[in-house]
């Protein structure tokens, strides 16, 4: 665990901008996640199948950018927005509202332990035995928008502490996006209510992405597929039983089980897809790609020399 003060250049530059910003933090794991790009995701601790869905969604496309999820370790939408982060092999930062060493609440002690684990960075602004506490919830939401250059909200209460949070940033000059919920829901109350209040409404990850021109997608790894030699299905088998070695008539004749007369044939097609060539003593031997393009090389400096 690193103590980290307001002075010091590895404290977060976004949080400095809030209004009382914390003097010092205490932070363990990944310290570059301080100054990356953050996006805050924030709900009900009591959220429903349709929260969960969207919170997951929206997150996989996030993961194409560099993106750091941040949100606060609890119940509800904040686990599920940690744990699709790490699924998607993103960096997440959960800010706690208690020290360090006190975990809340305890059913999160071993995603804590994941966050850690997979470059992820916790942060209180509490000493480590610190007890959780009701004000220490509403200090800690400060943090989760004072990080990041916008938060989404998803499912939030009316007057809850995910609304809280969302007039936080707003304040801050952050945006703050709403997915907009089911009036039947009591749980999107307050999220339909920030809409309703100027609040962004957000439909799509589009919406917050194609905000920001500086965030950079992802370099996709590509695998390296060697690509196979494309030889006739009906030829297949005598392209196989050909390779460096030159082999002759008999030898083939023998390993297809094929006659003469059909053998001929399907070896004169093969050397006229260049796939093949008839060396000395009646034999025969694989042309390799790179060769048969060196070859061809050969073949155009010649015709250039004669001025064809």
């Amino acid at each position: 665990m690193k103590e980290i003060y307001i002075n010091d250049d590895i404290y977060p530059n976004m949080l400095k901008k809030i209004k009382n910003p914390p003097k010092k933090l205490f932070v363990d794991g990944n310290l570059d996640n301080l100054n990356s790009n953050c996006i805050s995701v924030v709900g009900s601790r009591e959220c429903t199948e349709y929260g969960k869905r969207w919170c997951e969604s929206f997150i996989k496309k996030f993961s194409k950018y560099d993106i750091t999820i941040v949100s606060g370790l609890a119940l509800g939408i904040d686990g599920i927005a940690h744990r699709q982060a790490l699924n998607s092999n993103m960096k997440t930062i959960a800010v706690l509202p208690c020290g360090l060493n006190n975990i809340f609440p305890s059913e999160h002690k071993e995603l804590f332990k994941q966050i850690l684990k997979n470059g992820g960075t916790v942060i209180s602004e509490y000493e480590s035995k610190t007890k959780a506490e009701y004000q220490k919830f509403l200090e800690r939401n400060r943090i989760v928008a004072g990080l990041s250059i916008a938060t989404l909200v998803i499912e939030a209460a009316y007057r809850s502490g995910t609304t809280v949070t969302a007039r936080i940033a707003k304040e801050a000059e952050r945006d703050v996006f709403c997915i907009p919920g089911s009036l039947d829901n009591i749980k999107s109350l307050g999220t339909n209510i920030l809409i309703q209040k100027g609040y962004k409404m957000a439909i799509s990850p589009n919406d917050i992405i194609s905000n920001y021109n500086f965030l950079e997608r992802k370099k996709e790894r590509k695998k390296n597929k060697v690509k196979k030699e494309q030889v006739p299905k009906e030829y297949k088998d005598l392209y196989c039983i050909i390779d460096d070695e030159p082999k002759d008539i008999d030898y083939i004749m023998k390993k297809t089980k094929i006659s003469l007369s059909e053998l001929m044939v399907k070896l004169t097609m093969l050397e006229l897809e260049g796939k093949i060539k008839k060396v000395a003593g009646n034999r025969y031997i694989k042309i390799w790609k790179w060769e048969w393009r060196f070859a061809e090389k050969r073949i155009r400096k010649l015709w250039r020399r004669c001025g064809m």
